[in-house]
């Protein structure tokens, strides 16, 4: 890729779909400050936004704190919990909506994902003349969203880097 200074970045990132790859995968937890770091490297980071979900007990709020430091936002939602006992917590819808409305600012967006659900965003992003940039765990990623990203960052490749390995 040729690689400027002037083009604009996005990253967002899907962190439920992240931290339970890397959990259940690695046995460790995602170093989102560093990912940002690489994908937005020799380029204007416009935005990066955390997509997370928030418990009753508050158990994230730290976590939320160390991404604000790091200078990645955070946007939140409650977790849903059904009659059935059954839960969800996803961000797709918000995600999508989001780099749609932002896409007119930049020229690159990083989706922080390995989620197939967003492939018709990537065929969007890419149909505006914009690149669209994937990173993920592989052992966790459709490869339908690979094939459909101009750019892919196998996370995996560099554990060192992007994972915070548990003690």
């Amino acid at each position: 890729m040729l690689v400027t200074k002037n083009r604009r970045v996005g990253v967002f990132i899907d962190v439920q779909n992240m931290y339970y790859s890397a959990r259940n995968i690695f046995n460790a937890k995602v170093h989102f400050s560093n990912i940002v770091r690489h994908t937005s490297d020799n380029e204007l980071l416009v935005r990066a936004i955390a997509y997370s979900i928030s418990t009753e007990g508050g158990e994230e709020q730290a976590f939320f704190s160390a991404l604000e430091k790091s200078g990645i936002e955070v946007v939140s939602k409650d977790l849903q919990e059904f009659s059935s006992g059954s839960k969800k917590g996803d961000w797709d819808v918000g995600i999508t909506v989001d780099i749609a409305r932002m896409l007119e600012m930049l020229d690159i967006v990083v989706l922080v994902s390995g989620d197939g659900d967003f492939v018709p965003l990537a065929d969007y992003v890419r149909s505006r003349g914009r690149i669209f940039h994937c990173a993920s765990f592989r052992e966790s990623t459709s490869s339908l969203l690979i094939e459909a990203s101009d750019l892919y960052t196998n996370l995996s490749l560099d554990q060192d880097q992007f994972l915070i390995k548990n003690d």
